[in-house]
Parts: C-alpha cells; structure tokens; sequence
C-alpha cells in the first residue's frame, strides 16, 4: 500500500501534463549537472525552490526518475547523503574510475588539487582510518605542503583541507571535546568512500613505494579485505 506521501507525489505528478512532467524531469537533470561542478552537496530545499517550485509536491517521484536518467544516459549515479546531510545529494559518475592507475582520474584543471586529495586519503587510510589534524598536517610537510603558508599551487592550504573539502564531502573533520590545545581527528568523509576505495589508494600507496604486492602491507591488506566482505554482505 503507497504511504500519503507517495500518494501525494502521485497525485502532485498526475496534476502535470505530459510535457510538463517532461520539462521538470530534464530541468532537474541539468541543475545537477550544473552545481555538481562544485561537487558541494545539492539540497532538496533548492532543487525545489530553483526548479520544481510549486510541483515541489512532486518531488520523491520525479528525484526517482532524474536518477535513473542520470544512471542511464551519464553514468552517473545519485546519491543522498546520510546523517547530518541527510536531505541532501551528491552524483558520482562512475566513469570517472581508471582502473589502469588504481586511482580517480581528474580534469587537467583539477588534477593538482584532486592529487594533493589523493595523498590525504591515502595518508588517512595507511593510519587505520583516522588521523589528528596535527598528525596529518605534519605528514603533509614531507610533501611541501604547510597549512600555515600559501602554497604556490594549492594557494590557501588549510581552507582547502579543513573547508572545501570538508564541504564537498571528501573529508570528515571532528573536534575532540576536554583537548587542549584543541585537536581534531579527521576521516575520509562520505564522497570520498563513494569515489574511491581502499583497495585503489592502497594500489596508489603501493605504486609510490614501489611494492608490488598489497599483502605486503599487512594490516591495511586486512582492512581492505575486511571492508570488501563488508560490502558484498550488504
């Protein structure tokens, strides 16, 4: 049996003319497309407000369709968030995988900074999942990279670590309570499990270092393989 909501959405969809069903389908499909190159989180409050308006009524069937499309004609999938960003959508196109590299491929645009993020995951992920600030910020000084000063490339380090990418979902950042001085830890945020997986950066770690087999890092191997039975079981 439909619950009043789905009876609502059909009701608000049913009200719609064929071609205005249409139109609202394909606006939607290219509003996220166009925001997504912020790779910011999209609400459900501004897809309604921008698009749908007063069809927001229709929102849970015609977000059912705009996924399918997207998957169909674009690769790409759509994704709500959960938690705290619950009520809000992210698109992951799956054709964005290289599976030569063992590693996302990005616009030349994009791709200094997408490395850097790369580098971060991976430094996470090789500390058992999760890394104080300080910890990671004194890992990325290997690389050059100093939250304190602009960086020639990256610019304004530590607001890209710590906001944008924050932002966009790459990246969890957690104050611990009673620290002083204060300390956070950080985890790779809901994106970049989506994007990415721990057997591509533990394949990216491996080509840096020249090992030639994952095994050989014992305990991130393990996790590796702990997370891939995680997900089959699901």
């Amino acid at each position: 049996m439909a619950s009043g909501k789905e009876t609502q959405s059909q009701k608000a969809m049913a009200s719609l003319d064929k071609e205005e069903q249409e139109r609202i389908v394909n606006d939607t499909v290219k509003y996220l497309l166009i925001i997504d190159n912020k790779k910011i989180p999209i609400k459900k409050a501004d897809i309604n407000k921008q698009v749908l308006k007063e069809s927001s009524k229709a929102f849970p069937i015609v977000i059912k369709e705009v996924a399918k499309r997207l998957k169909l004609l674009f690769g790409i999938d759509l994704v709500e968030l959960e938690e705290k960003q619950k009520g809000s959508y992210i698109l992951i196109n799956r054709l964005d995988i290289d599976a030569e590299t063992n590693h996302l491929t990005w616009s030349e645009e994009d791709d200094s900074k997408h490395g850097l993020l790369m580098i971060v995951l991976s430094i996470i992920f090789m500390s058992g999942n999760v890394i104080s600030d300080n910890q990671l910020w004194s890992a990325l000084k290997k690389f050059g990279v100093d939250q304190d000063l602009p960086h020639e490339v990256f610019g304004d380090v530590k607001k890209l670590v710590t906001q944008e990418w924050v932002r966009q979902c790459y990246l969890e950042i957690t104050r611990q309570p009673n620290t002083e001085p204060p300390l956070s830890e950080v985890r790779w945020g809901q994106r970049a499990h989506l994007e990415t997986t721990k057997r591509n950066v533990l394949g990216y770690v491996s080509k840096i270092y020249g090992v030639q087999e994952l095994s050989q890092w014992t305990s991130q191997w393990q996790d590796v393989q702990d997370s891939e039975r995680n997900e089959q079981a699901e």
